[in-house]
């Protein structure tokens, strides 16, 4: 599991690791500047004439960044460009300053705009040890011109805890701000390095080793990953004496005559995701579905979607279930809409309810669920929803999908990068995944898994984590072979044996 924290946690992080736990700051500067040596001597590998320049301020990131000179110096050729004014260094920084200093390693004060000018920055590796976390989107001063220099530069690029110009709580980030290849953060990553801007300007985000216990980091954190390693202890082993009955009975309640393949989708991939039996409520069934579905026909409107007479054979169905997923392709007719509300009325009582695109149109802002209710909108569907202008929901998504946890009290999965699980008070973001996956009907495969981890999961929160986890994996494995622009819905069903 990867844990990541808001720059104010990462400051209690460090805070109760030094007044806490007893782990002097000038431990974990020199913990962080060795680790981050190894992360880049590991890519860049031992040529000896290879030029790092290491830009640093006079803050504690400026003190790694004069840490990570010594640990590099005598295998590469070092240079150390600093900004800001001694006397203000923190008794850790003017240590490892002055260390460089009696070591011999190249240092020049960039104090004006004429020594930036004349400074060369034609590097092979650039490393930005400037600001930190601590520094947000509005630049001012020496740094602007620095950072235009060393981003027009042909170097391979490291940012040092956080790239100069990006806010890692909201992840704004300034027009001139560093542009890393690999960012080296501190503790865990930060909140805005994998929002907005920070998923265009931290390159891949690698986690130093602080020598500081993990549970400290866990204490602070709302926010999770999770990895692969965390599927099977999510997923509790099958016992060898068990009935398809124990690991869930699945109703998928979908399509349309016009969007079958969507209803196929979604069944299909609870079936491939361990469900135990799955059932299929449709107009239509697609040819394509998996024998081990078990299809019920349904009465359709005019508009061949679902119609208002099935309530009684819907409710008798769902009676019989211990997962309720609702709205693959079912279309916007009215008629069926009010359905859905009928049917989430119903299910919403006590059975586990997914509610995922057309059927999101049947959901009341206005009332309360429950924690076993699901609901899965991308970011255009929740905007309709809550009645809010998209692009203020893309700004703050983590913000709006917890607020709207705690109003309707449900678990929302919001599609988005990364995508957002949250029940209001703890949240899971999914980080992996790819553009690939923007294809019709990966929607439906995501609401199946869903669906069959439900039963099995400790939790909704967890399940749909789990399931927007395997279900980026599955796209992920896909592409690692093959193109993104050949990854389709069905083929991301194929790959889910592939990770689990």
């Amino acid at each position: 599991m990867k844990y990541i924290l808001t720059p104010g946690q990462m400051r209690q992080c460090d805070e109760s690791a030094i007044n806490h736990y007893g782990i002097h700051g000038a431990v974990l500067m020199e913990n962080a500047a060795r680790s981050a040596a190894i992360y880049i001597r590991n890519i860049i590998g031992t040529q000896i004439k290879y030029r790092i320049l290491i830009l640093c301020g006079s803050g504690n990131n400026g003190g790694d960044g004069f840490a990570l000179a010594r640990h590099l110096f005598e295998d590469y050729n070092v240079t150390v460009a600093w900004i800001g004014s001694r006397e203000k260094m923190s008794h850790e920084t003017e240590v490892n300053f002055t260390a460089l200093q009696k070591i011999g390693v190249e240092l020049f004060h960039l104090d004006s705009d004429n020594d930036i000018s004349g400074f060369d920055f034609g590097h092979d590796c650039i490393i930005d040890s400037m600001i930190g976390v601590g520094g947000s989107e509005n630049l001012r001063g020496l740094v602007v011109p620095i950072l235009k220099r060393a981003n027009s530069s042909d170097a391979f690029r490291v940012a040092i805890d956080s790239p100069t110009g990006l806010n890692t709580a909201t992840g704004a980030a300034s027009s001139g701000c560093f542009v890393a290849d690999l960012t080296i953060t501190m503790f865990a990553v930060k909140t805005g390095m994998l929002i907005r801007d920070g998923i265009e300007v931290c390159g891949e985000i690698l986690t130093a080793d602080l020598g500081a216990p993990e549970f400290i980091v866990q204490s602070h954190s709302k926010i999770r990953a999770i990895e692969k390693v965390d599927i099977r202890k999510m997923i509790p082993l099958r016992r060898r004496i068990s009935s398809k009955f124990d690991y869930g009975r699945v109703l998928v309640i979908a399509g349309s005559d016009s969007m079958p393949g969507a209803a196929a989708l979604a069944a299909n991939a609870a079936i491939n995701s361990g469900a135990g039996l799955v059932y299929l409520a449709t107009t239509n069934p697609h040819p394509s579905l998996k024998p081990e579905i078990i299809p019920f026909a349904m009465k359709k409107t005019a508009d061949g979607t679902l119609a208002v007479g099935n309530y009684e054979a819907l409710a008798g169905l769902i009676d019989k279930c211990d997962v309720i997923a609702i709205g693959p392709g079912i279309g916007e007719n009215k008629e069926t809409i009010g359905l859905m509300g009928k049917i989430i009325g119903k299910a919403g009582k006590d059975k586990l309810v997914i509610i995922d695109a057309d059927g999101l149109k049947a959901i009341d802002i206005k009332k309360k669920y429950s924690n076993n209710v699901i609901i899965t909108p991308h970011i255009g569907e929740f905007a309709a929803l809550i009645n809010e202008p998209r692009d203020r929901i893309a700004d703050d998504a983590h913000g709006f999908a917890n607020a709207w946890a705690n109003k309707l009290g449900c678990t929302i999965l919001l599609k988005h990068v990364p995508t957002i699980i949250t029940n209001g008070s703890e949240s899971y973001w999914n980080t992996n995944g790819n553009p690939g996956m923007a294809t019709a009907g990966s929607g439906d495969v995501l609401t199946g898994i869903i669906a069959a981890l439900l039963p099995v999961a400790a939790n909704p929160l967890e399940a749909a984590a789990l399931a927007a986890f395997i279900h980026a994996s599955a796209g992920d494995e896909y592409c690692s072979a093959y193109s993104q622009e050949t990854l389709t819905a069905g083929k991301m069903i194929d790959y889910i044996k592939e990770v689990m």
